[in-house]
Formats: structure tokens, C-alpha cells, sequence
């Protein structure tokens, strides 16, 4: 069969949103034209991409959709193909990136389309990959399930952490329904995603034996226009779940037993000579490299150029020399286990070092093969940087205060929760300041909120300065601050409470009034101190240190204040 390109199965109708738009316009847009993503666009170039898998983590975070642009939450730069590349190429990107639509543009780099899964699988699951596989071959056998009577949050909070598109709703271990990505945007955009799971979901759940051919599995989801389906047992009981990603996923696996064909017992000059005119490793977007006794025997073009090295700076050295320090251990570690004849737990996530000495983020699938008739392995990496920085960002985005610059309320209640959870479980002291700025009303009053702005970003700066490495200071709200403070007893939080108080009341601001007069001015702030009793809850700790801060405002302020209970 000849493979086409990208311009014979690619869809037109993809939506364009400008950076500036927000997201839950956005999301209100997806779910009224019934699509599973818009392109971010600048002078009809693609500069983002945002989809339904993000408006559920997005979700998961407490976001205020109504409040937020599409620029902050966006997925970026976006991984673009031309109309003239093959399927197959776009079938790998999408392996190599995990991802489950692919933008198109021409030579002028303008969006003109978008391709995704079912068309890939069209184009090349027939005769390549499912025609002779069962579901029960490559279905996810972890069923992750909620009931009817659950709520939404419980689905939404599943999908964020799993990184799972769908979740089945059983009752007795039977589908009754299924919830996806899709019905949580359209309960977005409705504003009701407060509901039970069973206002939402989809039902009856699309269900599929486990025997089935995968050709007729994805024969059923092509005809119902789903992406995925319920695997049940001969009692209709389910036992797996199928999506497309799990079809397009497995193409990695049989890319990996081609090579192994290929690279079985054949010497080396007839492997160069082969891979030259093999398609699936000619446009492969992997590196590929070859170890023998830890010194690289092979690599392919592609990891020359994201490491930015020639073959000859590679070929029989010592792999190690190419990993971030701190990765050495973990790749010797899973060495060793394949040494002994057992499989390793992969894809591992290990840090390369380009030829710059920077550390990008690599996705390694490890293999035991022969490479001239002896032992070696063989290994395969995708450059996964991008998708790491992008997940920091929006983690980063997610916890941290905007205006100041350390971490929010949200993830102060998350984090105190994990804190106070392992002072319980291995008795460990744990203390909490809670601070707020004295008479900042007056001060906002007197030089406006753009002064007062400026003052509550300089404490930010302040409470990082004199903390530890394990201490974590957050914005929780207005002029309050507070600092969770692991492994410290209330003395020693005594302590770093009054270097706190200090450094404030030593740092000088120079704010004009609103009448445009300068003027010197220096802050103060009281504090409260409360260590955790084990008897405490997170409620009773949290008040504790709140009562400990009202006295010592009470007491005449710019003080710190400890209270026993």
C-alpha cells in the first residue's frame, strides 16, 4: 500500500482563537462545535494549542476559568507538520510526543488543517498494525472506575492525575455509562460541572469484547465517532479499557520488534545499508543507539542531532559520559537488571547531556537484542524537553501568586494537608507562621494599590530570603502571608519568625502619594506562631497560628506571638 501525505486525510476545519482570548471562551467555543481542541494563533501562525486533556487538568487546579487568557495556559510552541509530509511521519510525531492531534500548515507556516488519530489509524492500522491483533493484546487492563452517584470533581480529579481520557461508570462491575473528556468540556462551558456523574456521562458505554479483532474494535469507534470503548468479559463484567491513543501508542512496539528483526545477527555495514532504505527508521524522529559493555556501537542521525555530536565524538565510548550526572545510577540500575534476563520497567524518563552541556529530557525504551552475534541493547529515546518545560510552566503557573511571585492559597492547602499527614504519620515536628502586614488598609489608602502592590511583591522576595530550602512561604490572600515550616519545632519557628520581623521592618520603601508627593516609609509585620499537636487537625492547627497572629496585632503589633493551644 502506498502511503499518502498529510494533505489527503487532513481536516480543514480546525478553529483559531488570538492569545488574548479567554479560556472559557475558549472552552464554550470547543464544546458548541463539538471539537477536541483550538489553535492559538498570531497573524494566522500557530503559536499554542489547547485542548480538552488540558481543560481538565486546568480544571483539576481550581482555575478561574472566567479570569485567565489563553497565553498563560496554552500548550507551547506548538509541534506542527507540512501538508507534504507522509502519514507515517505524522503516526510517528504523534508516538513520539504522545500526542493525539497534529496541527498542519504550508510553506508560509499559516495553520491550514489539523490531522489526528482516526485518521492516522485509516491510513495505516489495516495492513500494518491491527489487522491481526485482539483488543485483549493492547487494551489498559487498569480500570479505573467511578459510579453514577459520584460527583464530576472526583472524574475531573481521576483524568488529571491518570492522564487518562476517559473513566467508566460501573455498577456492580458493569458499564452503565462512560465519561470523557468531551462531556466535561460540555459541562464547562454549561457551567455544571458541579453535577453527579450521572447527569454527564454517556450512556449506554460503548462496550467491546476482549476477543474481538482490534480492526473491528476501531471499525466500532470510527462508526460511533468515539475514541473509546469499555472492554467487557463473556459476564459482561469490564475488564480493560481501549482508546485510540492505545492503538496509535502501539505502533512504538512494533517500531521496536522491526528493529530488533533488523538488527539480529547482522553486521554492521548491512545494517547502515538496510536502515537507508527502511522508511519506519529513515524518518523516524527517535534516536536510536546500540550498547555493548556500556560503550555506544551504533547511532542513528537523529540522536546525533539533538545531542548536537558527530558519530565519531559517540562510537565506543562510554554511554555514562552522555547522561547528566545524577542519571547515571538509574541507567546502570535497569543495565543490570536486562544483564540478568529480566525485562525492565520502562519508558524511564533520564536527562542527556547536549553537546552544550545542557540536560534534555529523554524518554528511553531499553532492549535486549544480538547485534553481531553477541549480547547488547538496544535503546530508544525521544527528546521530551519541550514537554517537561511546558508541564513546569503550567505547574508553576497553577501554585504560585502572581503578584509575589512564591506560592498561592491553593497550593498552601494542598501542601499543608501532605505536611500535617507526615508529622502524624512519622511524629515529626511541624510549625506554621501566619503573618500579616500591619496597617497595610492605611497604606493603600494614603499611595494607592500600586504602591501597595510593589510592598507585598518586596516580603515575597523578603520571606524567601530568610528561609530554609525545605520551608515554603505562600500569599494566603490580601496582606496575609503564611510560611509552613517542616521539621521545626515551635522555638526554632520562634526564631525564624523574628528574623522575618526584622528583615521587614529593616527594608525602606519609597512610595508617592496620590497626590504625587514622595515619601519614605518603612512596613511592619505581626506574626503568629502554632507547632502541630498530634491530636490537631489541619482546621485546629490553621486556627492556632490565626489566634496567635490576632494577639499580637492586639498587642501593639510588629511582634511575634506564641500560643500553646
Amino acid at each position: 500500500m502506498k502511503i499518502g501525505k498529510i494533505n489527503s486525510i487532513m481536516s480543514t476545519d480546525v478553529i483559531t482563537l488570538g492569545p488574548e482570548e479567554s479560556l472559557i471562551s475558549a472552552v464554550k467555543i470547543m464544546s458548541d462545535h463539538n471539537s477536541s481542541c483550538v489553535v492559538v494563533v498570531e497573524n494566522n501562525t500557530p503559536i499554542g494549542i489547547l485542548t480538552e486533556r488540558d481543560i481538565i487538568y486546568l480544571m483539576d487546579t481550581r482555575l478561574d476559568f472566567n479570569a485567565v487568557s489563553l497565553q498563560p495556559v496554552m500548550q507551547s510552541p506548538v509541534i506542527a507538520l507540512s501538508e507534504e509530509a507522509e502519514i507515517l511521519e505524522a503516526a510517528n510525531l504523534m508516538v513520539i510526543n504522545e500526542l493525539r492531534r497534529l496541527v498542519v500548515v504550508n510553506d508560509a507556516r499559516h495553520v491550514i488543517g489539523i490531522v489526528t488519530q482516526t485518521e492516522i489509524i485509516k491510513n495505516l492500522s489495516i495492513d500494518s498494525f491491527v489487522s491481526f491483533k485482539k483488543v485483549e493484546q493492547i487494551m489498559n487492563q487498569r480500570v479505573v472506575s467511578v459510579m453514577q452517584k459520584d460527583p464530576l470533581s472526583k472524574v475531573i480529579s481521576i483524568m488529571s492525575e491518570k492522564h487518562i481520557s476517559c473513566v467508566p461508570v460501573l455498577e456492580d462491575k458493569k458499564p452503565v455509562g462512560i465519561v470523557t473528556e468531551r462531556e466535561i468540556t460540555r459541562a464547562i462551558a454549561g457551567n455544571i460541572a458541579s453535577k453527579s456523574v450521572q447527569e454527564i456521562m454517556k450512556y449506554p458505554a460503548p462496550v467491546t469484547g476482549k476477543n474481538i479483532g482490534l480492526y473491528d474494535a476501531t471499525r466500532v469507534m470510527d462508526e460511533q465517532g468515539i475514541n473509546s470503548l469499555v472492554v467487557v468479559n463473556g459476564t459482561g463484567n469490564a475488564v480493560g479499557i481501549l482508546t485510540k491513543s492505545d492503538v496509535i501508542k502501539n505502533l512504538r512496539a512494533d517500531y521496536i520488534e522491526i528493529l530488533k528483526n533488523m538488527l539480529r545477527d547482522k553486521s554492521r555495514a548491512l545494517i547502515e545499508s538496510e536502515l537507508k532504505y527502511r522508511t519506519l527508521v529513515e524518518q523516524s524522529l527517535e534516536g536510536i543507539l546500540i550498547l555493548q559493555e556500556g560503550l555506544i556501537q551504533f547511532v542513528n542521525p537523529t540522536l546525533l542531532k539533538i545531542l548536537n555530536y558527530t558519530e565519531g565524538e559517540i562510537i565506543g565510548k562510554d554511554i555514562m559520559r552522555f547522561l547528566c550526572p545524577n542519571e547515571r545510577g538509574l541507567l546502570s540500575e535497569n543495565l543490570t537488571i536486562l544483564d540478568t534476563g529480566q525485562k525492565v520497567d520502562t519508558p524511564l524518563e533520564i536527562r542527556m547531556l547536549h553537546k552544550n552541556q545542557e540536560c534534555l529530557f529523554m524518554e528511553v525504551l531499553l532492549t535486549q537484542i544480538h547485534y553481531e552475534d553477541r549480547l547488547a541493547v538496544l535503546i530508544t529515546l525521544r527528546d521530551i524537553t519541550e514537554r517537561k518545560k511546558t508541564e513546569a510552566e503550567l505547574k508553576r503557573l497553577v501554585i504560585t501568586d502572581d503578584l509575589t511571585g512564591i506560592y498561592n492559597q491553593r497550593y498552601f492547602y494542598t501542601h499543608l494537608n501532605k505536611e500535617v499527614e507526615r508529622a502524624k504519620r512519622h511524629e515529626r515536628s511541624l510549625s506554621l507562621l501566619l503573618i500579616d502586614i500591619d496597617r497595610f488598609k492605611d497604606f493603600n489608602d494614603k499611595y494607592g494599590h500600586w504602591e501597595g502592590d510593589y510592598v507585598l511583591k518586596r516580603l515575597g522576595d523578603i520571606f524567601l530570603k530568610n528561609v530554609r530550602d525545605i520551608d515554603m512561604p505562600f500569599r494566603y490572600g490580601g496582606e496575609e502571608f503564611t510560611v509552613i515550616l517542616p521539621e521545626t519545632s515551635f522555638e526554632e519557628a520562634i526564631v525564624v519568625a523574628e528574623r522575618i520581623r526584622k528583615a521587614v521592618a529593616q527594608a525602606v520603601f519609597y512610595p508617592f502619594t496620590l497626590e504625587g508627593q514622595p515619601d519614605v516609609v518603612s512596613k511592619t509585620v505581626s506574626i503568629g506562631v502554632a507547632e502541630f499537636h498530634m491530636d490537631d487537625t489541619m482546621k485546629s492547627f490553621l486556627k492556632r497560628a490565626d489566634n496567635a497572629m490576632y494577639q499580637a496585632k492586639k498587642r501593639g503589633r510588629n511582634m511575634v506571638v506564641h500560643l500553646l493551644s
